[in-house]
């Protein structure tokens, strides 16, 4: 069979540049999942600080609701500590090394 000697072939230019769209495309998805996750529990945190801070409910109410404003804000913080991880490993191209294979 005779090989195909037209094929197109890429310049290291437009192969820099293909891989640094890929990693902004990463970063965007990343960023788009940390934000639907923020603003889900937004409203959830709102509601529960905003009861620990209503006057005439009594000590334990207000208890209760600083520690569902905590346990809203656990997971967000913990994604933004995922966020920065996953921002490092495409940085380093772990995503592309590991589709080589």
């Amino acid at each position: 069979m005779p090989v195909n000697t037209e094929e197109k072939r890429f310049s290291t230019a437009e192969m820099q540049r293909t891989l640094e769209d890929r990693k902004r495309r990463h970063k965007r998805q990343a960023v788009t999942g940390v934000c639907v996750c923020t603003a889900l529990l937004l409203p959830c945190i709102i509601v529960c600080v905003g009861l620990s801070l209503f006057p005439p409910l009594p000590w334990w109410g207000k208890a209760l609701a600083a520690a569902g404003a905590a346990v809203c804000i656990v997971p967000v913080i913990f994604s933004l500590v995922v966020l920065r991880q996953r921002f490092k490993e495409i940085k380093g191209g772990e995503l592309d090394a590991a589709a080589e294979y």
